[in-house]
């Protein structure tokens, strides 16, 4: 029993009360409200009034799920007598498929994830980092350990997902270390990659030397890499041509070899590459492009890995540079993510913006900042468990706080902000109105599937082509050349006719054009066809000659960029995304899936992206404004239609009502989370009298395209 243990004990024993009850220590939910309140005092802010059952359900499902309820949702909650139902439903939601959805739509935002290819990689790459992200947030992993294992990912895409977190910015690592710091650690030094920052203390040779920690990082591992001894034989053939005979040219092969090498090129490795400071570093702290840059921290803490000893820069680069992130003692690693976690909560940040802090940043209620930050490292980086208490406690269960607030001056949080959705609320509310259980529909099958080729590829082109390593690379070399012969067959005819195509285009004559374009697409599709017959064939070849082979007479599982489809008696297979849909969904548009389950972002011209969503290529750049082509989206669009119609959720639960005031309540509640006010039931009636049973849908067209829908009171 620690000393405050024993004074609580000794103090209860003294009063006569039972040792239990005093024992327990305040719940955390009630130590923020002491806070806030405290603060709400202070500044004579007065708090506003609690909220009732029905707007508390309708934010809840919001804010944790991602959605509005069901009609059946609601209904479930506002029944419960039970006192403590708002605490049991917090529990339920936080644990949900909906948490999980709504949770990865906040942290592919963050972390700029985007599923149809990331940085002119294949779409392979940006999926499985997703689904990593979603494994992550539905297994609870904590927050350190999610950092950790982006920051230090290695290996295949099949094999982690997380690498995706590098092959997000291949090619670049100076933004990518710029990203870490801005995400992580709430800290924008990328103005410190080209000088010293004009508005921190930050100097260019401090960017470059937290750069250091990750410059080694490969993104894409290169023949060479796959198999040292490539080198020593393509460089063979080359000495073979200075005696007079005929040299294959290197840079084709090279190329080529990139091509069938390609499955096993989706990963990340580390290399021995190093920083130099530009050739443009104007100051006189280091000397421009001649002196390494010495991996560095940028700044110090007391405890700076997991056994309190000094960073030794040398090894592993970025577990270094892990467990100085993510240590508990890093002043802005725990304060970064609660208070994304309070913003994600309350509408704003304890502190604004969320990633731009400097040295003397302060939080609007530090004291609560502090206790938070406490709270958070105590339970191990359990997000959820922060949630939690943030969703229990009084401040966020009281009425919103409506109209604009200045980031300028402190917020002291009377109540939460109201907001508009999301892009993804929207979304996903109107996917909850059109399908059943809608947090179950996913969408993941044909990915899977192109990963699991993926793999079968790699195996098979590593047990032919690296594990034998030597005699791997003369056979990679020999197959390069059997292919590149071949794959030049048709090289001059297409030349030809893409001359005249120009020629054709430059007379006007569009007919022409496309007749000789034709040709080519003919020609070329010979071509590759004739490579991928000849790759085959060369393989079985290899494979009988070296018979201890795993794979012998075995076609390659994948074309050469292993991003079309599946190789099958020497002709392209087609792999699909579509998923294999429930009973539950058949006869649904292939479009009604959550949002967390459609690519990301959703191609342009998509409802998500009129309505906001990011298009994941500059941190957290999502929106929430209105636009008149929103606007028009709701007011005249197919959706409208689509939810109006028979096999919609919402109409279901309409459709039967018998009286106008019975179909007006099951609208309120299915659309806004309440019941009509006995004012809108009158207004109701006026409006409806003598239209006929489907007057229901001028009404559900004026909830949709009211404020009340689209805010999250």
């Amino acid at each position: 029993m620690n000393l405050t243990s024993f004074t609580r004990w000794f103090s209860a024993m003294a009063l006569g009360l039972p040792a239990m009850i005093l024992a327990q220590e305040t719940p955390p939910s009630q130590k923020i409200d002491a806070f806030i309140e405290s603060a709400l005092k202070q500044h004579n802010v007065a708090p506003n009034p609690p909220t009732n059952d029905e707007t508390f359900c309708r934010r809840i499902y919001l804010d944790v799920t991602g959605r509005i309820p069901t009609k059946d949702e609601l209904s479930t909650f506002l029944t419960d007598s039970d006192a403590g139902k708002r605490s049991k439903l917090i529990d339920k939601l936080l644990n949900s498929e909906g948490f999980n959805s709504h949770t990865y739509n906040w942290w592919a935002d963050v972390l700029r994830i985007q599923t149809a290819g990331m940085n002119g990689n294949g779409a392979e790459a940006g999926m499985a980092y997703a689904a990593w992200v979603k494994k992550a947030i539905a297994s609870n992993m904590p927050y350190d350990q999610f950092v950790r294992e982006l920051v230090t990912a290695k290996g295949y895409v099949w094999d982690n997902g997380a690498v995706g977190y590098y092959i997000r910015d291949a090619g670049m690592p100076l933004d990518n270390m710029s990203n870490t710091a801005q995400v992580f650690l709430g800290t924008r030094v990328v103005c410190a990659q080209c000088h010293n920052h004009p508005f921190d203390h930050w100097k260019q040779s401090d960017y470059y030397e937290m750069a250091a920690f990750t410059y080694g990082v490969d993104t894409e591992m290169s023949p060479y890499a796959i198999n040292p001894a490539l080198e020593t034989v393509l460089m063979s053939n080359e000495k073979k041509a200075k005696k007079g005979r005929k040299a294959p040219d290197v840079r084709a092969l090279e190329g080529m070899i990139k091509d069938i090498l390609t499955p096993l090129s989706y990963g990340v490795s580390e290399t021995k590459r190093v920083l130099k400071l530009p050739a443009d570093y104007k100051y006189d702290d280091a000397k421009p492009d001649s002196e390494i840059t010495k991996a560095k921290a940028l700044f110090a803490i007391d405890r700076v890995d997991k056994d309190g000893a000094p960073v030794k820069v040398d090894g592993d680069m970025r577990n270094h540079l892990a467990d100085w992130l993510c240590n508990k003692q890093n002043p802005r690693f725990t304060t970064v993510i609660v208070n994304r976690i309070w913003k994600r909560a309350m509408g704003i940040g304890l502190i604004e913006p969320v990633d731009d802090f400097k040295d003397d940043t302060l939080a609007s209620n530090q004291p609560l900042m502090k206790y938070l930050q406490e709270t958070l490292v105590r339970d191990k980086y359990d997000m959820k468990k922060l949630m939690k208490y943030i969703y229990n406690t009084r401040t966020y269960q009281r009425q919103s706080t409506p109209g604009d607030v200045s980031l300028e001056s402190a917020y002291y949080f009377p109540g939460p902000l109201l907001r508009r959705m999301t892009a993804e609320q929207i979304w996903d509310s109107i996917v909850t109105l059109m399908i059943p259980n809608p947090d179950g529909r996913k969408k993941t099958e044909g990915f899977q599937a192109r990963l699991d080729k993926m793999k079968e590829a790699a195996e098979e082109l590593k047990a032919r082509y690296v594990d034998t390593k030597r005699q791997g690379a003369e056979d990679l070399v020999a197959l390069a050349k059997a292919m590149q012969g071949v794959g030049k067959i048709n090289e001059t005819k297409i030349a030809e006719l893409r001359a005249k195509i120009t020629k054709a285009r430059e007379d006007k004559d569009e007919k022409t054009a496309r007749e000789l374009q034709a040709e080519v697409q003919k020609l070329t599709l010979e071509q590759e066809t004739a490579v991928y017959k000849a790759q085959a064939e060369k393989e079985k070849e290899i494979d009988a000659k070296r018979k201890s082979t795993p794979f012998a007479n075995k076609p390659l599982a994948m074309d050469s960029d292993a991003k079309k489809g599946t190789m099958k008696d020497g002709k392209m297979m087609q792999t699909s995304d579509a998923p294999v849909s429930a009973a539950e969904y058949v006869g649904f548009d292939e479009k009604y899936f959550r949002a967390s389950e459609l690519p990301s972002p959703a191609p342009a011209g998509h409802f998500l992206r009129e309505f906001g969503q990011s298009e994941r290529l500059v941190i957290e750049n999502s929106w929430i404004d209105a636009s008149v082509i929103q606007a028009l989206a709701l007011m005249n669009g197919e959706i409208f239609e689509e939810l109006t119609g028979a096999k919609s959720q919402l109409t279901k639960g309409v459709e039967f009502a018998l009286t106008p005031t019975e179909k007006a309540t099951k609208l309120w509640l299915t659309v806004l989370g309440r019941n009509p006010t006995d004012k809108e039931k009158q207004l109701v009636t006026e409006a409806t009298a003598g239209k006929g049973k489907d007057s229901w849908k001028d009404l559900f067209w004026a909830l949709l395209n009211g404020r009340e829908f689209i805010f999250i009171q």
